[in-house]
């Protein structure tokens, strides 16, 4: 592994391995090239009954862990029965193989291949958060999702170039370059048909506005943009916004590709 790749994980990912309760979630183990990553699953009844009428499959950002997630926003877009899949790429929780940004393509695929053939033809929403977005990104780029939901999304190779360029002499730009650049998420959101609902901290200090809206406005499908105020990075949405950000889900829900 070149310095650079070195360099670019150290920056980019946040990965950990200690032990986290998945509490009543559900594990899958996935093949993914000679790792074997795993999807953490809730779902709105007990496995073995009736099968989901909704899938959902969700990428966290760079510190996140499946383990923690919870069914949203399956639970707001009322099947009688959902999963949620969220996925712990290489090197987070037990999955195998190393935290790598050039890993990123190969986690996206096995994760797709996975949950579409359990879902058989039945509607797949995808939702990232953060670096997570750049997952979500490629999926929806490349297969038929019903819908995208993502929370600050990152468009990484620009924020870097754009705000890090000055990091040691300009090295940032050649450890942006590490990331795979069908990863792109700018380039990812022109080829985006379905749907999408952007929920933006609108005093982000990670991931400013101003980089989340390169994704936004290149946005090829129909978008709708719901800002969480007064927000940083990681402030969860406040009790204030619960009924305005339902409303929001609800429009966005009314132009999902959705049969249920």
């Amino acid at each position: 592994m070149s310095l650079l790749l070195r360099l670019a994980n150290r920056l980019i990912l946040d990965n950990s391995t200690d032990a986290i309760d998945p509490e009543q979630r559900r594990r899958i183990a996935i093949p993914c090239g000679t790792d074997e990553i795993e999807a953490w699953v809730t779902e709105s009844q007990p496995a073995n009954s009736q099968e989901p009428e909704l899938f959902c499959l969700k990428f966290p950002g760079t510190g996140g862990r499946a383990e923690r997630s919870g069914p949203h926003p399956a639970e707001l877009l009322s099947p009688e029965h959902f999963q949620t899949w969220t996925i712990n790429p290489p090197g987070y929780g037990t999955s195998t193989g190393m935290a790598c940004v050039s890993n990123m393509p190969i986690v996206c695929e096995a994760a797709w291949k996975s949950i579409s053939q359990v879902a058989d033809g039945k509607p797949i929403v995808v939702t990232g958060n953060s670096l997570g977005g750049m997952y979500a990104l490629y999926v929806a780029a490349r297969y038929p999702v019903a819908g995208v939901l993502l929370r600050n999304p990152a468009p990484v190779q620009q924020l870097i170039r754009g705000r890090y360029s000055w990091w040691n002499f300009g090295l940032a730009n050649f450890v942006g370059r590490q990331v795979p650049a069908e990863m792109d998420a700018v380039q990812n959101s022109q080829r985006c048909k379905s749907a999408a609902l952007f929920v933006t901290s609108d005093s982000d200090r990670v991931i400013p506005v101003k980089y989340q809206k390169m994704i936004v406005d290149n946005y090829a499908g129909a978008s709708s943009v719901f800002t969480i105020r007064d927000a940083d990075h990681h402030t969860p949405l406040p009790e204030s916004q619960f009924d305005e950000y339902r409303l929001a889900v609800a429009e966005w829900a009314k132009q999902l590709n959705l049969s249920l």
